[in-house]
């Protein structure tokens, strides 16, 4: 079965990379920056921002740096002079989100009857994490569009308007089926987090949720899929992997994968409650290019 590790490796030709630095025949086990999977493979090379891996299998492939976990950034890093690996890993500060207040209490253990509802894990309600240092939500009060131009409740600008309320008056309802919302960041950025808040006021699960980011507007060519919990392939961009989970005032925090893009789009098909979509808050975390 292939891991969320798995689906960030980019599969590339077996090519002479060796060389210029690279630590020949260190073979261990490789972990994503959240920690839930892992794969091994020897590390071949640092160019860039991209870490060179040899799998068991023979291919060579690469990963962006920033997606591994700290202790493997710093393994990849250790492998550079000193001057060049603090340029490479960068500062780093705390961003803490601005969580908003709970709307219901729910039990850990809950079934909604979909085959791929995430077990409840209290470590997926994640109040703060470490990013380049100058990242800031880059998607406050930035515009907003949308497959419904015309919402049933509220106005698209509350997806960015830097508020995760949950509450009345605080929410964006589109009408049902698959929808989407993009926001235009206004120049490319290299994404390192984005923070989503459906409606969190009732018991509820998002279905088919799909994050896409691209520099195309019409998301035609160039898109990265970040999230994809669509496991039945009902909304056409292939059977997703990620989990399909209950909503809380902690939102999700879901990985940039060091994508370059100026458009987000995020996709929903209705919720376990009802046939309709909400959004409460979108952010999207990056350094702002100067």
């Amino acid at each position: 079965m292939r891991t969320r590790l798995d689906r960030l490796l980019k599969l590339v030709p077996v090519i002479s990379v060796l060389g210029g630095g690279a630590l020949l025949a260190v073979e261990r086990v490789w972990k994503d920056s959240g920690g839930q999977s892992e794969v091994r493979a020897e590390f071949v090379k640092l160019s860039g921002e991209n870490v060179f891996l040899r799998r068991e299998n023979g291919i060579v492939i690469t990963v962006p740096l920033s997606s591994l976990s700290k202790v493997d950034q710093e393994f990849v890093v250790g492998t550079r002079p000193p001057g060049e690996a603090g340029a490479l890993l960068g500062a780093q500060e705390e961003i803490v989100l601005q969580l908003p207040k709970p709307m219901f209490v729910s039990s850990p253990v809950i079934d909604l009857g979909l085959p791929n509802m995430e077990k409840f894990d209290i470590s997926k309600r994640i109040k703060s994490f470490k990013a380049l240092k100058g990242t800031v939500n880059v998607a406050k009060g930035k515009k907003v569009t949308s497959s419904d131009p015309a919402p049933i409740i509220g106005d698209l600008n509350l997806i960015t308007d830097g508020d995760a309320d949950g509450a009345d008056g605080s929410f964006v309802e589109l009408m049902p089926g698959k929808q989407w919302v993009q926001i235009d960041l206004g120049a490319t950025h290299t994404i390192q987090k984005i923070a989503l808040w459906h409606y969190h006021k009732l018991l509820a699960a998002y279905l088919d949720v799909v994050i896409q980011v691209s520099d195309d507007p019409d998301f035609s060519k160039g898109a990265t899929t970040l999230w994809n919990s669509d496991h039945d392939d009902t909304s056409g961009f292939g059977k997703g992997k990620d989990p399909t989970y209950v909503e809380s005032n902690y939102g999700r925090i879901i990985e940039g994968k060091a994508a370059k893009a100026r458009y987000v789009r995020l996709w929903s098909h209705g919720n376990t409650s009802n046939e309709m979509n909400h959004y409460c808050e979108v952010q999207v975390f990056a350094v702002p290019p100067p």
